[in-house]
């Protein structure tokens, strides 16, 4: 590529003004039909015509180029109506990747070469792993593979004439047997007309014949008999006007013979009249048997294939002969010019992109021609050890599938002429077992291939449409570019791609950006036509990223890890500015006349104190007009320097940093908000993101924090990435555990806010929406502000897009296009994350089973104490029991004077059913065996308040030995009742010896609490230093589980303090 001067050295007339003309274009285009492959409307006569063109520009020095209206001009002219004004402006743009105004010839064929650069040369085209087989109805080889588009079927026709469709999965769906036509003879090749429902086969008897196989009883429509030669094969040719079609086929005595057809000859004719070559070749035969028939002799040997291109408006047939193998003809001339190769011609197919006509023969070598140019070849593939039987063609991604007669199926690229996958049989077969047809069904992404049975190979992206990726490894950046409507993105495993936005598909890619190393930093330049890349060995590198061509190459003074790149302008010096494990800010002069460069400037802060520089590594760069330029490193320090002297400006850091976490301390991102007054001469505010969760805006001018807001959408989730809309209205948040979150923005908060930051006026930002995109950390957010969409991307491989309101759009790379604005297009939710959000479901109804569960437990286990027997074992001998009247008639019953002196009130412990419950005995006055019912309810408010006691004094204990807990203020001064959790974990001071303690799950204790405060509970008598007798015990072991032993003995030697008194002290929130 020759390099341009300077562009602010050429003459103004020159230029293309990069804002101006990037604008119009996007106004212009709109949101669909932006990126156009060229590629798709040239040939080969093209690029000779603009190489001649672009020669005759030049001057004597070589020098010149087609500024922006040559070269629509020139591109009108060569390429024709194909492309609009629009597109021409929009492939200028990305061919002028400089943007110094003008492109030569070395700029546009380097575009080219680069753009005919295999994408996935080094994946697999098809998985080998899902090949499959299936089983047939037919009884001989295979002559024809169709699919049905609209239907969404396969359609196979073997030799012996019986039909069979088969669905898209190539599930059997339907037979035709051959003697449903009334016919015996051999099918030599068939075509399916899509339009009419009509199949059209030639015979070995000499026979052309129409079928209607449609209707629920196939028929013969229409044949045409006593031809001359058998026929070999056949093609349909499309329309030739509103009212004719095309139809052609070969014979065996080297003819082409081509049939014009009406409608009605497929529709009206009787199957019992056989017309014939000669009726059809009258001058009345149109009219009078809507067709017409002719025959060219073009071969001496016999026609092995025939088709209609109408791209050149010609017939192209073959011959297993030398001379002549290949000719192209028109059929309204005798004209035709032809091909010889040895051993001839026995298949050909044409490939539009690149534009070539591909050929195979006994030969074992593929060709590929210039259709115009049949010289010489334009390129041989080799590798093929036997004949080549059949080629067809990927017309996508430009793959030339050839299959050999030894059954030996190859991939090549036809734009880097390469072999890039072999198919072969793992298990051997029989000689004279020849796969017979093969087909390449570009709707379902699959290879079929047929014999007597059918097999498939899938390719390999559509094997991964399930899973969805857009990279192979996890993605660094996904950024829109506003000028070309597309996404930029990057992987770690060095690959760059750039995606429609319209649709999601891919439109280009290539590899290795930086060697075997990986992605680590990303950004576009000011016009939008370069991307600038960083590396884990510190190199930085400019790209043409619309054709993967490196522009410049910028080399630090170390090897260490770049972790953001800026592309800055000030005033009329251009730099790239550089930050990473190194602790420097390294900046670049773009300098268009150079591809090495080395820094002209590092600043690193060599001062002391509050003029030293960063300790740690820089994990962001922002810049704000002027020359204010802010790093923000891993421990929690944003320095804001002066770009045009060099020299820091001010440190900032929030007040409480020393008392956080090493990790808690790391800025991730840092972005200054857009100015709403352009001639305002105070620094914009910055902000940034953090890993404890917060965001934080400064006052990059005078100094301090002027806003935070903590952003954590679940425990222990950081902040690590952010976007500002170009209007500063709009924040969006990206999070460690996949969060996204959208923020509206208030600039005016902070610019009415008095002097320190204090007062209660408006928020900055409020939180509009949130909702999870990933189940790993966010690398990059993006917000395109055309569209109105986000695009978060993560190590996960995916690159999603999403709504303001979080619906889901899709995913890039996925198998089916979206289309923006209708909603009928986007994809539900990513599986992960519904799987999570499953998963997270069915815990909390998990949770809330076991607490139900522990509470109907403690209820259910008193209900069958109406017993005498069961009162005794509870109460004791010397506890009888006692009459006392009903609680609601004011008398409370009578309790043990060595216990508190209240009783709780039984409604605030039993739950309405249980109070429901105990009227009916309450009423009668005593239960079974004379007992009391207040006896009753004393026992069950002594056995729950003994369960809760029991364990709350062994988190009390637990709490008490452990120096890893420590007592919340919600707990020790009554707070919030909504509260669940009562400690929180602090490190360590000392160790502590180990005590024995209970097994109690600290759930039920947490259940237990929640709805038997100890508060409102009364400590019973025998927790109070007095008495224990036996039927206490007994309680106590009932109460737990029923059993004696259950628990053991509460004592003072266990350290348990009396509580009876200190009830005030300790409380515990609901």
């Amino acid at each position: 590529m020759s390099q341009a001067a300077d562009p602010t050295d050429r003459p103004a007339s020159n230029q293309v003004p990069e804002n101006a003309a990037d604008k119009s274009v996007a106004r212009g285009l709109g949101k669909t039909g932006m990126n156009v492959d060229v590629q798709q409307y040239m040939n080969m006569n093209h690029f000779e015509q603009l190489m001649v063109l672009f020669q005759e520009h030049e001057d004597e020095t070589g020098e010149g180029g087609f500024d922006i209206d040559k070269f629509r001009e020139v591109f009108g002219i060569v390429v024709g109506g194909n492309l609009t004004h629009d597109q021409m402006t929009m492939l200028f743009m990305k061919i002028d990747a400089n943007s110094d105004g003008s492109v030569d010839w070395d700029e546009f064929s380097t575009y080219m070469m680069g753009r005919a650069k295999e994408n996935s040369e080094a994946q697999s085209i098809f998985d080998e792993r899902v090949r499959k087989l299936f089983n047939s109805p037919h009884k001989d080889i295979i002559r024809y593979i169709d699919y049905i588009a609209k239907e969404r079927k396969y359609i196979t026709v073997s030799r012996e004439g019986t039909v069979c469709y088969w669905s898209s999965t190539l599930k059997l769906q339907r037979i035709i047997a051959a003697k449903d036509f009334n016919r015996h003879a051999w099918v030599a090749d068939a075509v399916y007309l899509a339009e009419h429902n009509r199949l059209i086969t030639v015979t070995d008897d000499r026979h052309f014949c129409v079928h209607d196989i449609a209707s629920v009883k196939p028929r013969l429509v229409v044949t045409l008999g006593q031809l001359e030669h058998n026929p070999l094969c056949i093609a349909y040719g499309g329309h030739l006007d509103e009212d004719r079609d095309l139809i052609l086929f070969g014979d065996e005595g080297g003819y082409v013979n081509v049939l014009n057809i009406t409608r009605k000859f497929l529709t009206d004719n009787e199957a019992h009249e056989e017309l014939s070559p000669l009726k059809l070749s009258k001058k009345d035969s149109l009219k009078k048997h809507n067709a017409t028939f002719l025959r060219r002799k073009v071969h001496n040997d016999w026609v092995t294939r025939v088709h209609y291109y109408p791209e050149i408006n010609a017939f192209i047939s073959c011959a297993p002969e030398s001379i002549r193998s290949l000719v192209i003809g028109d059929i309204e001339r005798k004209s035709f010019r032809s091909v010889n190769v040895p051993k001839g011609i026995k298949c050909f197919e044409f490939c539009r992109r690149p534009s070539f006509l591909v050929t195979g023969g006994r030969d074992k070598i593929i060709r590929l021609w210039n259709p115009y140019v049949l010289s010489k070849p334009a390129g041989t593939l080799h590798g093929h050890t036997a004949a080549i039987a059949n080629i067809c063609v990927n017309h996508e991604e430009g793959h030339i599938i050839s299959l050999s007669e030894d059954r030996v199926i190859k991939i090549w690229s036809a734009r880097s002429l390469n072999c890039m996958q072999t198919l072969a049989e793992k298990i051997p077969q029989k000689p004279d077992d020849l796969i017979s047809a093969i087909f390449f069904d570009q709707w379902n992404g699959q290879l079929v291939m047929g014999s007597e049975k059918l097999q498939s190979w899938p390719l390999y992206k559509t094997h991964r449409a399930a899973v969805s990726r857009s990279h192979d490894a996890g993605v660094v950046a996904a950024m829109f570019n506003e000028n070309f409507h597309q996404v930029v993105s990057g992987a770690q495993d060095g690959t760059i791609c750039i995606w429609d936005i319209a649709t999601g598909e891919r439109a280009f890619s290539y590899h290795n950006a930086h060697g075997k190393l990986e992605i680590t930093a990303m950004c576009f330049d000011r016009s939008g036509r370069r991307l600038v890349t960083g590396s884990r060995d510190g190199v930085i590198k400019m790209w043409n990223f619309n054709n993967g061509q490196i522009l410049r190459r910028m080399n630090k003074d170390n090897a260490l890890e770049v972790t953001d790149v800026l592309y800055v302008e000030m005033g009329a010096n251009r730099f790239i500015v550089g930050v990473g494990w190194d602790r420097k800010v390294t900046i670049f002069l773009d300098d268009p006349g150079h591809f090495e460069a080395r820094p002209v400037r590092i600043m690193h802060g060599g001062g002391a104190g509050t003029h030293r520089g960063h300790q740690d590594d820089i994990s962001s760069v922002a810049f704000a007009p002027p020359s204010v330029l802010a790093t923000a490193s891993v421990d929690g320090i944003i320095v804001i320097w002066s770009l045009e002297s060099g020299y820091m400006k001010l440190t900032l850091s929030e007040p409480f940093l020393d008392l956080r976490s090493k990790e808690e301390k790391s800025i991730e991102k840092i972005v200054f908000m857009p100015s709403l007054d352009r001639r305002s001469k105070k620094v914009p505010v910055l902000v940034s993101v953090h890993a404890d969760g917060c965001l934080r805006a400064w006052d990059a001018g005078e100094g301090g924090m002027v806003f935070e807001m903590n952003c954590q959408a679940s425990e222990d989730e950081g902040l690590t990435v952010m976007s500002i809309s170009s209007d500063g209205g709009l924040i969006i948040l990206g999070g460690s555990k996949g969060h996204v979150r959208v923020l509206d923005v208030n600039p005016a908060a902070l610019a009415a806010r008095p002097p320190g930051g204090g007062g209660n006026g408006d928020p900055f930002c409020v939180q509009k929406t949130i909702w999870r995109a990933h189940m790993q950390s966010i690398s990059s957010v993006n917000y395109a502000n055309v569209h109105n969409i986000i695009l978060t991307c993560s190590k996960d491989c995916t690159i999603r897009v999403w709504t303001l309101s979080g619906t889901h759009i899709g995913i890039f790379g996925q198998d089916t296009p979206w289309i923006l604005g209708d909603a009928s297009t986007y994809r539900p939710h990513p599986e992960d994350v519904q799987q999570a959000a499953r998963m997270e479901a069915e815990y909390m109804r998990m949770i809330v089973r076991h607490q139900e569960g522990l509470k109907k437990n403690v209820i259910e286990s008193w209900r069958g104490l109406r017993g005498a027997g069961a009162v005794s074992a509870v109460l004791g001998d010397d506890d009888p029991p006692r009459q006392v009247t009903d609680p609601k008639e004011g008398d409370s019953p009578t309790e043990d004077r060595s216990s508190a002196s209240s009783t709780p009130d039984n409604q605030q412990i039993f739950e309405p059913g249980e109070r429901a419950e105990s009227q009916p005995l309450e009423s009668g006055g005593k239960a079974r065996g004379g007992t009391a019912m207040a006896d009753i309810k004393r026992m069950r408010v002594r056995a729950i308040r003994m369960q809760a006691l029991t364990k709350w004094f062994d988190v009390y204990e637990r709490r008490k030995c452990a120096a890893d807990w420590t007592v919340t203020p919600d707990l020790t001064g009554g707070g919030s009742q909504t509260k669940a959790h009562h400690f929180a974990l602090r490190p360590p001071t000392k160790p502590h010896p180990p005590r024995p303690r209970l097994n109690v799950s600290s759930s039920a204790v947490y259940h237990m609490l929640a709805y038997y405060p100890l508060a409102q509970i009364e400590v019973p008598s025998m927790l109070g230093g007095k008495r224990r007798g036996a039927g206490d015990k007994a309680g106590v072991d009932v109460a737990v589980g029923g059993k004696t032993g259950g628990l053991p003995s509460l004592r003072k030697e266990r350290g348990i303090p009396q509580v009876a008194g200190k009830q005030n002290a300790i409380k515990l929130a609901d």
